[in-house]
């Protein structure tokens, strides 16, 4: 059983993939007890689609403002009026309300980004944030 193991793990298993195919003990203690070295653990990609938390198109609000963060950053300047003071917080605005286009937003001084909502909600009549779920 231990040369399975030790074979299993070599070739590349996890030790939940060879706990399947062994029983009468834990492949873990057996590792243990019988010196089989270890991999360290690797990160697996889990952005995007990838994720089991993605909901594709019937995100929230915030999610869709967390993917322009993760892809653009976190805004430090304002493209409105020019401002770069690190005390003033900087926000990501939407320009069309395609919030699913992450290119389509901009970076903005809280003052600017109200200031912008407000002329396009006067402009259009509609919301300027997706309803929050």
């Amino acid at each position: 059983m231990v040369l399975k193991v030790r074979e299993m793990y070599a070739a590349g298993h996890t030790i939940a993939e060879i706990q399947s195919q062994v029983s009468g003990a834990k492949v873990q203690n057996l590792m243990v007890r019988y010196g089989i070295e270890r991999r360290s653990s690797a990160k697996r990609n889990q952005r995007g689609e990838r994720n089991h938390m993605w909901r594709g198109s019937n995100a929230g609000y915030q999610a869709l403002h967390l993917r322009v963060e993760a892809e653009r950053g976190k805004p430090s300047c304002c493209v409105t009026c020019g401002t770069d003071d690190p005390d003033i917080r900087y926000e990501w605005a939407n320009l069309t309300g395609n919030y699913a286009d992450t290119s389509d937003f901009e970076r903005m001084c809280v003052a600017c980004h109200r200031v912008f909502d407000a002329a396009r909600r006067a402009e259009t009549g509609e919301r300027t944030s997706p309803v929050r779920r």
